[in-house]
C-alpha cells in the first residue's frame, strides 16, 4: 500500500487532471509490476481509484505530460506581477543596474517535463507555493547578482529556487499551515520535504550537482541550527547559503502581505547568526517600509501586555531551568545535551542583543508602553525565540529518537528540559 502522502500526491495528480490534460507519456506499473494504466491514456479524477491503491515506479510525475504546462513565459509573467504588486521586490530590483537580468535568468531555466508538470501542480493546486518559489528564485537570483556571479550560477541559484519546495506536493498541505499541531511522525513528513525535492531533481537527470544539493539544504542555516543535517556554512557550499536565505525572506514577506505585521527586519536582527551578513546586508533592501507610519500599521490591533509576559516568562523559563538542572554535569560532543546547550546559548546571546532582560520581563513591557512599534518587535521578537525552542525539542526527537533511553545523568536532565518544553510550549498554537 502507498503511504499517506504518496496517496495525497496521488489523489491532487488525479484531481489536476480534472483541471488540465494530463496524458500518460508511458506504460504506468506499480512496484509490483503490475500494468495500472496504458500509455497515451487521458486521465481524470476517476483514475484514482485505481492508481491510489498502489506503489508506482517510476514516480508518477516522470510518466505524465501536461497541457497549458507551466513554462518559462509563464513564470516571468509571475515575476513581473510579483514585482509589481509588492514594493520590496520592486525595490530589490531597483538596486541592479539592469533589472531585466533577473526575468533573462528565469527565461533560460531549463525546465523537463517532470519539473513542467510539477511546478503546473503547484501554480493549479497550491498557488501559494507557485509564487512562493518563483520569488525565491527572484531573490536568489538577486542575491546572485549583487556578487557578481555567472550568469550560469544565476541559472542555477533560479533553477534551485523554483524547484526546492516541489517536495512538499506530496505533503497534505493542512499540515503546513501556521495553526497545524503535526505528530512526531508528521512533522518528519514535513522534515523530508528537501530530500524528496532532491529525488525529483535526480529522477529528472538534467540538473547540475549544485542545483541538487542548494535544494536538499535549503533549510540548513550557517549556524548548524537547520535541518535536515545540521550542516554548518563552511559544509552548505555557496548556493544553499543563498537558497536557505532566500526561502526565509519570501516566505516572510508573504506573511507581511497578509497580516501587515513587519517580520522581515526583526527576524534578521534576531538570527544574525544563521546567516551570512553580507547577504543580510544586501537584503536590507527589502524591509524599507516607505511612507508607513509605524502607529497606522497598529491601529487596528493592540499588543497583548499579558501575552507578552507570558511569552518572556516562558522563554526565561526555558534557560533557566536548563542552567538548574545541568548544574556542573559535564556534556558530551554531538549528544542532545550539547546540541540542546548550543542552541540555548546562542537564543540566549540573541536576546540579550536584542535587548531582552528574561529575568526582568515587567520592567521591559513597562519601559515600551508608549511605544507601539518596539512593542510590536518585541512582540515578533518573543515568537521568533519560543518558535525556535519548539524547534530544538522537535531537533532533539528527529536527531536522537532514542533519548528518553539515557540513563545517565545528564540523559536524565535531557528528559527532565525535554518534558517540560513539551508540555509547555507544544500544545500552543
Amino acid at each position: 500500500m502507498p503511504s499517506p502522502n504518496e496517496e495525497y500526491y496521488t489523489h491532487s495528480v488525479t484531481e489536476l487532471a480534472d483541471i488540465v490534460p494530463v496524458t500518460t507519456s508511458s506504460d504506468v506499473f506499480s512496484t509490483t509490476g503490475i500494468k495500472l494504466v496504458n500509455k497515451g491514456v487521458r486521465l481524470d479524477s476517476s483514475y484514482f481509484e485505481r492508481l491510489g491503491r498502489h506503489k508506482i515506479l517510476p514516480p508518477l510525475e516522470q510518466c505524465l505530460v501536461v497541457g497549458n504546462g507551466v513554462d518559462n513565459d509563464g513564470i516571468v509573467r509571475r515575476a513581473r506581477a510579483l514585482c509589481a504588486s509588492d514594493a520590496p521586490y520592486a525595490r530589490m530590483l531597483a538596486e541592479l543596474p539592469d533589472a531585466e537580468i533577473v526575468f533573462e535568468v528565469l527565461q533560460a531555466v531549463k525546465l523537463c517535463n517532470p519539473m513542467i508538470f510539477l511546478l503546473t501542480l503547484a501554480r493549479e493546486r497550491r498557488a501559494s507555493l507557485f509564487t512562493h518559489s518563483v520569488a525565491v528564485a527572484m531573490i536568489s537570483i538577486y542575491l546572485g547578482a549583487r556578487l557578481a556571479l555567472s550568469r550560469e550560477k544565476l541559472v542555477e541559484l533560479a533553477s534551485a529556487g523554483l524547484f526546492h519546495d516541489v517536495g512538499e506536493l506530496r505533503i497534505d498541505h493542512k499540515l503546513l499551515q501556521a495553526d497545524a499541531l503535526p505528530s512526531p511522525a508528521q512533522r518528519e513528513l514535513i522534515y523530508s520535504h528537501p530530500a524528496t525535492s532532491q529525488r525529483m531533481l535526480l529522477n529528472a537527470s538534467i540538473y547540475s550537482l549544485e542545483i541538487v544539493n542548494a535544494v536538499m539544504r535549503h533549510h540548513e542555516s550557517i549556524d548548524g541550527s537547520g535541518y535536515p543535517f545540521g550542516l554548518l556554512g563552511s559544509e552548505m557550499g555557496a548556493a544553499a547559503k543563498i537558497v536557505s536565505l532566500a526561502e526565509v525572506a519570501a516566505s516572510r514577506l508573504e506573511q507581511e502581505a497578509l497580516d501587515g505585521i513587519a517580520r522581515l527586519e526583526v527576524l534578521f536582527k534576531f538570527n544574525r547568526q544563521k546567516y551570512d551578513p553580507q547577504l543580510l546586508a544586501f537584503l536590507s533592501v527589502l524591509y524599507v517600509h516607505e511612507a508607513v507610519n509605524p502607529d497606522d500599521m497598529m491601529a487596528d490591533r493592540m499588543v497583548d501586555l499579558l501575552q507578552l509576559h507570558n511569552q518572556i516568562h516562558n522563554i526565561g523559563l526555558a534557560f533557566v531551568f536548563w542552567k538548574h538542572l545541568l548544574g556542573e554535569e559535564q556534556i558530551r560532543a554531538r549528544s542532545p545535551s550539547a546540541y540542546i546547550h548550543q542552541r540555548l546559548s546562542s537564543l540566549a546571546q540573541a536576546t540579550r542583543e536584542v535587548g531582552i532582560n528574561t529575568l526582568d520581563k515587567t520592567s521591559i513591557i513597562d519601559s515600551l508602553l508608549d511605544d507601539k512599534k518596539s512593542l510590536e518587535e518585541l512582540e515578533q521578537v518573543n515568537k521568533e525565540t519560543l518558535q525556535q525552542i519548539k524547534e530544538v525539542v522537535y531537533e532533539v526527537q528527529r536527531r536522537w529518537p532514542a533519548f528518553t533511553s539515557d540513563p545517565t545523568p545528564v540523559g536524565k536532565i535531557v528528559c527532565l528540559w525535554m518534558e517540560c518544553m513539551q508540555g509547555l510550549l507544544l500544545q500552543q498554537k
